[in-house]
């Protein structure tokens, strides 16, 4: 599993360094050669991305063309201006299946009906997540959230 892991994290860091322009100033500014990263223990060679980073420089995070966003959400804004994400189709089936396996891991199968108590308007994020993945659990879904139906 770490070996896996190891080498998906090489591959990662080739994307970015080719694609992001944030991570490509990321590693001229603090002279880190992307051959230097071959696993998670050298992970702590990278600076922390912050979330001031995210809001300062949104779109050099991202690395695909703008033709392949299919959905943006952001972050509530709660303690500071909101931050955008920009998702690819890629991007939302692998949500769906992050969530259907913590699904899975919880003991829920397609026989089962999920009332979702969360929103999937606004752009949050983890509201989107949870439907993608009831849907691809198969399992049925009541989509209630706050402000809900009017009896």
């Amino acid at each position: 599993m770490k070996v896996e892991q190891d080498i998906k994290l090489k591959n990662l860091i080739a994307f970015v360094g080719e694609k992001s322009k944030f991570y490509q100033n990321v590693f001229q500014n603090n002279e880190i050669e992307l051959s230097a990263i071959n696993s998670q223990e050298d992970l702590s060679k990278l600076p922390f991305t912050s979330k001031d980073d995210l809001a300062l420089y949104n779109e050099d995070f991202l690395c695909v063309d703008e033709s392949e966003i299919v959905d943006y959400v952001s972050t509530s804004g709660t303690l500071a201006s909101p931050v955008s994400f920009y998702l690819t189709q890629n991007d939302l089936d692998r949500l769906a299946v992050n969530e259907k396996a913590s699904f899975q891991l919880a003991g829920c199968t397609s026989a089962d009906v999920f009332q979702m108590m969360v929103t999937m308007d606004k752009q949050f994020m983890a509201g989107l997540a949870y439907y993608l993945g009831v849907k691809a659990l198969g399992a049925g879904v009541i989509r209630q959230g706050p402000g809900g139906l009017e009896s």
